[in-house]
């Protein structure tokens, strides 16, 4: 495959999230896909990645991955995307807030023979605590240099 051809599937794994299409995660998502970003133990292939979806759907109104980024080399697509939504159902223990967030992520995906086989992600999960009120401290960059 080309670098295009795997950059366009991964950004096709999009509509599985944004739309919530569950028809694009039955199109290319690989029967032994592996999450590494969902639990130990997880259920694995099409129909678990669209449940995850799904669920994120359902715990945040509006939710958007939009991507701001992205580029494939080999088998692999990297997306760097901004995520935002209203946070309206428990999410990793915290009950709903309502307040709306926007953080930055980081996917990866491989793709072989024209379905994602592997995902991984890093996400700002400091920021987005801090944007649900449960992480107190203020968003501060670098300090300046000594003269």
């Amino acid at each position: 495959m080309t670098n295009e051809e795997v950059l366009e599937i991964a950004v096709a794994m999009g509509e599985i999230f944004n739309d919530g299409n569950e028809g694009t995660a039955q199109r290319l998502v690989a029967e032994g896909f592996v999450d590494y970003e969902a639990p130990e133990g997880a259920p694995t292939g099409p129909d678990a990645y669209a449940n995850t979806a799904r669920w994120m759907r359902g715990v945040w109104k509006d939710a958007r991955w939009e991507i701001v980024d992205a580029f494939a080399s080999g088998d692999k697509a990297t997306l760097r995307v901004v995520f935002s939504g209203t946070h309206v159902g428990e999410f990793m223990g915290i009950a709903p807030t309502n307040k709306r967030v926007e953080v930055q992520h980081i996917h990866i995906y491989r793709i072989a023979d024209g379905k994602v086989h592997e995902h991984w992600a890093v996400r700002d999960d400091i920021e987005l605590a801090r944007q649900l009120g449960i992480w107190d401290r203020p968003k501060v960059g670098a300090p300046e240099a000594a003269a």
